[in-house]
Protein backbone atom coordinates (compact mmCIF):
# COMPACT_ATOMS: atom_id res chain seq x y z
CA UNK A 1 0.00 0.00 0.00
CA UNK A 2 3.13 2.22 1.07
CA UNK A 3 4.54 1.72 -2.43
CA UNK A 4 1.51 2.43 -4.47
CA UNK A 5 1.22 5.57 -2.53
CA UNK A 6 4.35 6.68 -3.34
CA UNK A 7 3.71 5.57 -7.03
CA UNK A 8 0.79 7.71 -6.89
CA UNK A 9 2.56 10.75 -5.43
CA UNK A 10 5.36 10.17 -8.31
CA UNK A 11 2.92 10.31 -10.66
CA UNK A 12 1.22 13.51 -9.37
CA UNK A 13 4.84 15.25 -9.33
CA UNK A 14 5.32 14.53 -12.68
CA UNK A 15 2.18 15.60 -13.76
CA UNK A 16 2.98 18.93 -11.92
CA UNK A 17 5.90 19.03 -13.39
CA UNK A 18 4.69 19.42 -16.56
CA UNK A 19 2.45 21.57 -15.68
CA UNK A 20 -1.01 19.89 -15.84
CA UNK A 21 -2.53 21.51 -13.35
CA UNK A 22 -6.44 20.89 -13.05
CA UNK A 23 -9.42 21.86 -11.37
CA UNK A 24 -12.02 19.60 -9.55
CA UNK A 25 -13.96 19.61 -12.85
CA UNK A 26 -11.21 18.80 -14.79
CA UNK A 27 -10.80 21.89 -16.44
CA UNK A 28 -7.31 23.98 -16.93
CA UNK A 29 -6.60 26.44 -14.57
CA UNK A 30 -5.26 29.60 -15.31
CA UNK A 31 -1.72 27.96 -14.65
CA UNK A 32 -2.14 25.67 -17.45
CA UNK A 33 -3.59 28.25 -19.65
CA UNK A 34 -0.49 30.48 -19.03
CA UNK A 35 2.07 27.62 -19.25
CA UNK A 36 0.57 26.51 -22.66
CA UNK A 37 0.67 30.32 -24.13
CA UNK A 38 4.09 30.10 -23.14
CA UNK A 39 5.02 27.26 -24.89
CA UNK A 40 3.17 28.44 -27.97
CA UNK A 41 5.21 31.81 -27.96
CA UNK A 42 8.78 30.68 -26.66
CA UNK A 43 11.50 28.56 -28.80
CA UNK A 44 11.26 25.13 -28.58
CA UNK A 45 14.28 23.02 -26.84
CA UNK A 46 15.88 22.14 -29.29
CA UNK A 47 15.69 26.18 -30.84
CA UNK A 48 17.48 26.75 -27.42
CA UNK A 49 20.47 24.62 -27.66
CA UNK A 50 20.98 25.71 -31.47
CA UNK A 51 20.78 29.53 -29.56
CA UNK A 52 23.11 28.42 -27.06
CA UNK A 53 25.45 27.20 -30.18
CA UNK A 54 25.69 30.49 -31.46
CA UNK A 55 26.65 32.23 -28.52
CA UNK A 56 29.09 29.83 -27.23
CA UNK A 57 31.17 31.10 -30.24
CA UNK A 58 33.92 29.61 -32.28
CA UNK A 59 31.20 26.48 -32.43
CA UNK A 60 30.20 26.68 -36.05
CA UNK A 61 32.31 27.13 -39.42
CA UNK A 62 31.22 27.05 -43.12
CA UNK A 63 33.49 25.59 -45.52
CA UNK A 64 31.72 26.28 -48.62
CA UNK A 65 28.67 27.99 -50.24
CA UNK A 66 26.46 24.93 -49.14
CA UNK A 67 28.17 23.37 -46.02
CA UNK A 68 28.69 24.11 -42.37
CA UNK A 69 30.50 22.09 -39.77
CA UNK A 70 28.94 22.29 -36.25
CA UNK A 71 30.71 21.46 -33.03
CA UNK A 72 28.70 19.35 -30.84
CA UNK A 73 28.15 20.20 -26.93
CA UNK A 74 30.48 18.63 -25.15
CA UNK A 75 33.24 19.51 -27.45
CA UNK A 76 33.93 16.19 -28.87
CA UNK A 77 33.02 15.97 -32.32
CA UNK A 78 32.25 17.81 -35.80
CA UNK A 79 28.40 17.33 -37.71
CA UNK A 80 28.25 18.53 -40.87
CA UNK A 81 25.13 20.46 -42.11
CA UNK A 82 24.29 20.61 -45.50
CA UNK A 83 21.93 22.07 -48.01
CA UNK A 84 19.94 19.41 -50.03
CA UNK A 85 18.71 22.18 -52.13
CA UNK A 86 15.56 22.91 -50.37
CA UNK A 87 16.36 22.60 -46.54
CA UNK A 88 19.48 21.94 -44.05
CA UNK A 89 20.26 18.59 -43.31
CA UNK A 90 22.70 16.77 -40.38
CA UNK A 91 24.48 14.15 -40.24
CA UNK A 92 23.42 13.63 -36.68
CA UNK A 93 20.93 10.64 -35.02
CA UNK A 94 18.60 13.46 -33.96
CA UNK A 95 17.99 14.03 -37.37
CA UNK A 96 18.64 10.82 -39.15
CA UNK A 97 15.84 9.89 -36.95
CA UNK A 98 13.33 12.41 -36.81
CA UNK A 99 13.92 13.70 -40.38
CA UNK A 100 13.50 17.28 -38.23
CA UNK A 101 15.88 20.16 -37.84
CA UNK A 102 18.01 19.60 -34.92
CA UNK A 103 20.04 22.12 -32.87
CA UNK A 104 22.82 22.19 -35.21
CA UNK A 105 20.32 22.83 -37.64
CA UNK A 106 19.12 25.66 -35.58
CA UNK A 107 22.61 26.86 -35.20
CA UNK A 108 23.41 27.29 -38.64
CA UNK A 109 19.61 29.23 -38.94
CA UNK A 110 20.26 31.51 -36.14
CA UNK A 111 23.64 32.19 -37.39
CA UNK A 112 22.15 33.38 -40.83
CA UNK A 113 19.49 35.58 -38.21
CA UNK A 114 22.53 37.19 -35.49
CA UNK A 115 22.60 40.48 -37.52
CA UNK A 116 19.22 40.77 -38.05
CA UNK A 117 18.46 40.29 -34.22
CA UNK A 118 21.26 42.14 -32.95
CA UNK A 119 19.38 45.41 -35.52
CA UNK A 120 16.39 44.58 -33.63
CA UNK A 121 16.88 44.45 -30.68
CA UNK A 122 18.92 48.31 -31.32
CA UNK A 123 15.88 49.28 -33.48
CA UNK A 124 12.75 47.59 -31.08
CA UNK A 125 9.39 47.54 -32.78
CA UNK A 126 5.99 45.91 -31.88
CA UNK A 127 5.91 43.24 -34.04
CA UNK A 128 2.08 43.85 -35.65
CA UNK A 129 -0.11 41.75 -38.34
CA UNK A 130 -0.29 43.74 -41.71
CA UNK A 131 -3.36 43.01 -42.60
CA UNK A 132 -4.99 44.19 -39.34
CA UNK A 133 -2.35 45.72 -37.64
CA UNK A 134 -3.36 43.36 -34.26
CA UNK A 135 -0.36 42.42 -32.17
CA UNK A 136 -1.47 39.52 -31.14
CA UNK A 137 1.26 37.40 -33.32
CA UNK A 138 2.48 33.98 -32.25
CA UNK A 139 5.83 32.17 -33.81
CA UNK A 140 5.29 29.56 -36.56
CA UNK A 141 9.19 28.51 -36.63
CA UNK A 142 11.74 29.79 -39.13
CA UNK A 143 11.85 29.17 -42.96
CA UNK A 144 14.69 26.92 -44.10
CA UNK A 145 15.97 29.29 -46.75
CA UNK A 146 19.83 29.14 -47.54
CA UNK A 147 20.70 32.23 -46.86
CA UNK A 148 18.78 33.34 -44.56
CA UNK A 149 16.24 32.39 -41.93
CA UNK A 150 13.62 34.49 -41.82
CA UNK A 151 11.23 33.90 -38.94
CA UNK A 152 7.48 33.10 -39.76
CA UNK A 153 4.53 34.52 -37.67
CA UNK A 154 1.23 33.86 -37.23
CA UNK A 155 -1.89 36.42 -36.35
CA UNK A 156 -4.50 35.23 -34.35
CA UNK A 157 -7.01 37.80 -35.30
CA UNK A 158 -7.19 37.17 -39.17
CA UNK A 159 -5.37 33.95 -39.04
CA UNK A 160 -2.69 35.65 -41.92
CA UNK A 161 0.56 34.30 -41.91
CA UNK A 162 3.95 36.23 -42.19
CA UNK A 163 7.27 37.08 -41.78
CA UNK A 164 10.17 39.39 -41.09
CA UNK A 165 11.94 39.71 -44.58
CA UNK A 166 10.38 43.29 -45.04
CA UNK A 167 11.73 45.22 -47.94
CA UNK A 168 14.16 42.16 -49.20
CA UNK A 169 11.21 39.97 -50.24
CA UNK A 170 11.55 37.79 -52.69
CA UNK A 171 15.15 38.23 -52.72
CA UNK A 172 16.95 34.83 -51.40
CA UNK A 173 19.58 37.15 -49.85
CA UNK A 174 19.53 38.13 -46.29
CA UNK A 175 17.37 41.75 -45.51
CA UNK A 176 20.48 43.25 -44.06
CA UNK A 177 22.89 42.25 -47.24
CA UNK A 178 20.20 43.57 -49.24
CA UNK A 179 19.65 46.72 -46.99
CA UNK A 180 23.73 47.06 -46.35
CA UNK A 181 24.80 46.86 -50.33
CA UNK A 182 21.55 49.37 -51.61
CA UNK A 183 22.28 51.79 -48.57
CA UNK A 184 26.07 51.94 -49.82
CA UNK A 185 24.86 52.34 -53.67
CA UNK A 186 23.10 55.10 -53.00
CA UNK A 187 26.11 56.61 -50.97
CA UNK A 188 28.19 56.36 -54.06
CA UNK A 189 30.03 53.52 -54.37
CA UNK A 190 29.57 51.14 -57.74
CA UNK A 191 28.50 47.70 -57.84
CA UNK A 192 31.97 46.36 -58.36
CA UNK A 193 33.14 48.50 -55.34
CA UNK A 194 30.33 47.02 -53.24
CA UNK A 195 31.09 43.46 -54.29
CA UNK A 196 34.60 43.90 -53.46
CA UNK A 197 33.57 45.25 -49.93
CA UNK A 198 31.09 42.81 -49.11
CA UNK A 199 33.42 39.73 -49.95
CA UNK A 200 36.36 41.43 -48.00
CA UNK A 201 34.53 42.35 -44.85
CA UNK A 202 31.59 40.41 -44.40
CA UNK A 203 32.72 36.94 -46.62
CA UNK A 204 29.47 37.22 -48.31
CA UNK A 205 30.00 36.19 -51.99
CA UNK A 206 27.82 37.94 -54.13
CA UNK A 207 27.76 39.25 -57.70
CA UNK A 208 27.54 42.79 -58.86
CA UNK A 209 25.12 41.40 -61.57
CA UNK A 210 22.70 40.01 -57.94
CA UNK A 211 23.84 43.40 -56.08
CA UNK A 212 22.24 45.71 -58.99
CA UNK A 213 18.81 43.17 -59.04
CA UNK A 214 18.56 43.56 -55.35
CA UNK A 215 18.72 47.54 -55.64
CA UNK A 216 16.38 47.53 -58.49
CA UNK A 217 14.28 45.23 -56.64
CA UNK A 218 14.41 47.35 -53.36
CA UNK A 219 13.74 51.03 -55.55
CA UNK A 220 10.42 48.86 -56.84
CA UNK A 221 9.38 48.00 -52.98
CA UNK A 222 9.75 51.39 -51.66
CA UNK A 223 8.24 53.02 -54.67
CA UNK A 224 5.02 50.78 -54.13
CA UNK A 225 4.81 51.75 -50.57
CA UNK A 226 5.27 55.24 -51.51
CA UNK A 227 1.77 55.10 -53.66
CA UNK A 228 0.32 53.75 -51.13
CA UNK A 229 0.45 56.51 -48.68
CA UNK A 230 0.17 60.31 -49.35
CA UNK A 231 3.21 62.68 -47.96
CA UNK A 232 2.29 65.48 -45.89
CA UNK A 233 4.35 68.49 -46.82
CA UNK A 234 4.21 72.21 -45.64
CA UNK A 235 2.97 74.92 -47.12
CA UNK A 236 6.64 76.46 -49.03
CA UNK A 237 8.27 74.47 -51.82
CA UNK A 238 11.78 75.06 -54.09
CA UNK A 239 11.74 73.75 -57.12
CA UNK A 240 14.93 73.99 -59.52
CA UNK A 241 16.96 72.52 -62.50
CA UNK A 242 20.21 70.66 -62.96
CA UNK A 243 22.29 69.65 -65.95
CA UNK A 244 23.20 66.28 -66.28
CA UNK A 245 24.83 63.69 -69.43
CA UNK A 246 22.49 61.09 -70.51
CA UNK A 247 24.39 58.87 -73.04
CA UNK A 248 26.25 61.48 -73.61
CA UNK A 249 23.91 64.04 -74.48
CA UNK A 250 22.64 67.22 -72.00
CA UNK A 251 19.29 66.68 -70.22
CA UNK A 252 17.99 68.40 -67.16
CA UNK A 253 17.43 67.75 -63.47
CA UNK A 254 14.01 69.06 -61.89
CA UNK A 255 13.88 68.94 -57.93
CA UNK A 256 10.97 70.01 -55.94
CA UNK A 257 11.55 70.02 -52.44
CA UNK A 258 9.35 70.51 -49.37
CA UNK A 259 11.37 73.11 -47.21
CA UNK A 260 9.56 72.00 -43.82
CA UNK A 261 9.66 68.19 -44.00
CA UNK A 262 12.81 68.25 -46.50
CA UNK A 263 10.75 65.92 -48.61
CA UNK A 264 11.75 65.45 -52.79
CA UNK A 265 8.72 65.48 -53.76
CA UNK A 266 9.72 65.36 -57.56
CA UNK A 267 13.16 64.15 -58.56
CA UNK A 268 12.17 64.35 -63.20
CA UNK A 269 14.61 64.04 -66.22
CA UNK A 270 14.09 66.18 -69.31
CA UNK A 271 15.87 67.00 -72.50
CA UNK A 272 14.55 70.64 -72.51
CA UNK A 273 13.39 73.38 -70.18
CA UNK A 274 10.00 74.14 -71.71
CA UNK A 275 7.19 75.29 -69.53
CA UNK A 276 5.51 71.94 -70.31
CA UNK A 277 8.47 70.34 -68.77
CA UNK A 278 7.72 72.71 -65.55
CA UNK A 279 4.19 71.88 -65.85
CA UNK A 280 5.13 67.92 -65.24
CA UNK A 281 7.48 68.55 -62.51
CA UNK A 282 4.88 70.91 -60.37
CA UNK A 283 1.75 68.56 -61.29
CA UNK A 284 3.91 65.43 -60.23
CA UNK A 285 4.55 67.05 -57.00
CA UNK A 286 1.26 67.62 -56.51
CA UNK A 287 0.16 64.28 -56.82
CA UNK A 288 2.32 62.77 -54.36
CA UNK A 289 1.81 65.54 -51.70
CA UNK A 290 -1.40 65.53 -49.60
CA UNK A 291 -2.03 69.33 -49.49
CA UNK A 292 -0.77 71.60 -52.30
CA UNK A 293 1.43 74.38 -51.29
CA UNK A 294 0.70 78.04 -51.11
CA UNK A 295 3.81 79.31 -52.53
CA UNK A 296 6.98 78.00 -54.68
CA UNK A 297 10.29 79.38 -54.64
CA UNK A 298 12.26 79.32 -58.21
CA UNK A 299 14.95 80.90 -59.83
CA UNK A 300 14.63 83.07 -63.19
CA UNK A 301 13.70 80.43 -65.76
CA UNK A 302 10.72 81.63 -67.47
CA UNK A 303 9.11 78.13 -68.14
CA UNK A 304 7.85 78.62 -64.29
CA UNK A 305 6.11 81.74 -64.71
CA UNK A 306 4.35 80.61 -67.43
CA UNK A 307 3.54 77.26 -65.87
CA UNK A 308 1.87 78.60 -62.62
CA UNK A 309 0.17 81.21 -64.52
CA UNK A 310 -1.14 78.51 -67.11
CA UNK A 311 -2.24 76.07 -64.66
CA UNK A 312 -2.68 77.48 -61.55
CA UNK A 313 -3.35 81.15 -61.57
CA UNK A 314 -3.31 83.20 -58.19
CA UNK A 315 -3.93 80.30 -56.08
CA UNK A 316 0.16 79.33 -55.98
CA UNK A 317 1.95 82.40 -55.18
CA UNK A 318 4.73 82.39 -57.35
CA UNK A 319 8.61 83.71 -55.75
CA UNK A 320 10.73 84.05 -59.19
CA UNK A 321 14.45 84.31 -58.31
CA UNK A 322 14.86 85.38 -54.47
CA UNK A 323 18.48 86.73 -53.40
CA UNK A 324 20.88 85.09 -51.74
CA UNK A 325 20.40 87.12 -48.65
CA UNK A 326 16.68 86.82 -48.85
CA UNK A 327 14.69 84.85 -46.40
CA UNK A 328 12.64 82.45 -48.83
CA UNK A 329 15.88 82.08 -51.52
CA UNK A 330 16.54 79.10 -53.20
CA UNK A 331 19.34 77.47 -51.64
CA UNK A 332 17.75 74.52 -49.86
CA UNK A 333 16.69 73.15 -53.27
CA UNK A 334 20.46 73.99 -54.98
CA UNK A 335 21.83 71.81 -51.54
CA UNK A 336 19.88 68.81 -52.93
CA UNK A 337 21.22 69.02 -56.53
CA UNK A 338 24.41 69.09 -55.43
CA UNK A 339 24.30 65.88 -53.31
CA UNK A 340 22.25 64.47 -56.28
CA UNK A 341 25.11 65.41 -58.76
CA UNK A 342 27.68 64.14 -56.25
CA UNK A 343 25.95 60.67 -56.65
CA UNK A 344 25.59 60.56 -60.42
CA UNK A 345 29.34 60.77 -60.30
CA UNK A 346 29.22 57.24 -59.18
CA UNK A 347 27.25 55.98 -61.83
CA UNK A 348 29.74 56.40 -64.26
CA UNK A 349 27.91 56.09 -67.17
CA UNK A 350 23.87 57.27 -67.88
CA UNK A 351 23.12 55.35 -70.72
CA UNK A 352 19.23 55.99 -71.28
CA UNK A 353 16.49 57.91 -70.68
CA UNK A 354 14.33 54.68 -69.08
CA UNK A 355 17.08 53.33 -66.90
CA UNK A 356 18.26 57.07 -65.84
CA UNK A 357 14.80 57.95 -64.59
CA UNK A 358 14.59 55.40 -62.70
CA UNK A 359 18.06 55.32 -60.68
CA UNK A 360 17.10 58.75 -60.10
CA UNK A 361 14.14 58.09 -58.44
CA UNK A 362 15.50 55.29 -56.14
CA UNK A 363 17.93 57.94 -55.28
CA UNK A 364 14.52 60.54 -54.28
CA UNK A 365 13.24 57.62 -52.70
CA UNK A 366 16.49 57.04 -50.24
CA UNK A 367 17.13 60.61 -49.73
CA UNK A 368 13.41 60.50 -48.47
CA UNK A 369 13.19 57.00 -46.32
CA UNK A 370 16.91 56.49 -45.23
CA UNK A 371 18.93 59.32 -45.20
CA UNK A 372 19.03 61.50 -41.93
CA UNK A 373 18.85 65.33 -41.97
CA UNK A 374 21.12 67.75 -39.47
CA UNK A 375 17.94 70.22 -39.84
CA UNK A 376 15.40 67.83 -38.54
CA UNK A 377 17.21 66.71 -35.64
CA UNK A 378 18.96 63.23 -37.31
CA UNK A 379 15.33 62.42 -38.56
CA UNK A 380 14.48 61.53 -42.07
CA UNK A 381 12.03 63.46 -44.42
CA UNK A 382 9.74 60.53 -44.52
CA UNK A 383 9.51 60.62 -40.18
CA UNK A 384 9.22 64.60 -40.24
CA UNK A 385 6.31 64.09 -42.32
CA UNK A 386 4.62 62.02 -39.95
CA UNK A 387 5.01 63.73 -37.20
CA UNK A 388 4.03 66.77 -39.21
CA UNK A 389 0.91 64.79 -39.74
CA UNK A 390 0.47 64.23 -36.45
CA UNK A 391 0.63 67.88 -35.31
CA UNK A 392 -1.78 68.42 -37.93
CA UNK A 393 -4.20 66.17 -36.22
CA UNK A 394 -3.78 66.81 -33.10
Amino acid sequence: MRIKALKATGDNNTENQEGSFRTAEGNPNKNEVGLQNWRKKEFSLREMRGLSLVAKGNMIKRTDDNTYIVRSSNMERWYKVSWNGKRWVCQCKDHEKRLQSCKHVYAVLFLSRLPYILMANFQSGEIRCPECNSNRIIRKGLSPHKEFAAQRYMCKECKHKFDDKGDSRGLKGNPLSVIAVTDLFFKGLSLRSIEHHMNNIYSLHVSYPTIHRWIRRIIKNMKALEKEHSLHVGKTWHIDETQIKIDGKLAYLWNALDAETKILLASEVTYGRSSEDAEMVIREALRKAETGPSEIVTDGLKSYNVALTKEYGCRIKHISKPKFTDFKNNNLVERVNGTLQTRIKGFRRLDNLTSSTQLLDGLRLYYNSKRPHSALGGKTPIEASSELNKRVQS
